[in-house]
């Protein structure tokens, strides 16, 4: 079964990976960013525009429990911390879609 996207479309190769396992979503705040972000896309019908190009994928642990939630980008190999869904939108929409990183929100040891 191939990898799924938050809109149950198969994932495309550039996708931006959110953490939800119990280290990341330990209140609950990791879950409710991914909400946030998905009624954010779906409002501005970016989702439409990321088919085939990008997704955005929920996975149960990334296993890099160190300054949680976060989020990494696949294939670029880079982490994200301080989360929202906010800062979620920005990465999706500078790095995955243009791959421009966003520096002030990369886990440090990546910087």
């Amino acid at each position: 079964m191939p990898l799924m996207d938050i809109f149950d479309r198969p994932a495309a190769a550039r996708r931006l990976m959110i953490c939800t396992g119990p280290c990341c979503n330990s209140t609950g705040a990791a879950q409710a960013f991914l909400d946030e972000l998905r009624a954010k896309l779906l409002d501005a019908r970016l989702d439409e525009e990321m088919i085939g190009e990008a997704s955005c994928v929920r996975r149960s642990c990334l296993g890099k429990c160190t300054g949680e939630p976060l989020a990494y980008v696949h294939p670029d190999g880079v982490w994200y911390r301080q989360l929202s869904s906010d800062n979620l939108l920005l990465i999706l929409r500078s790095h995955v879609l243009n791959q421009r990183p966003v520096p002030e929100l990369i886990l440090e040891e990546d910087a």
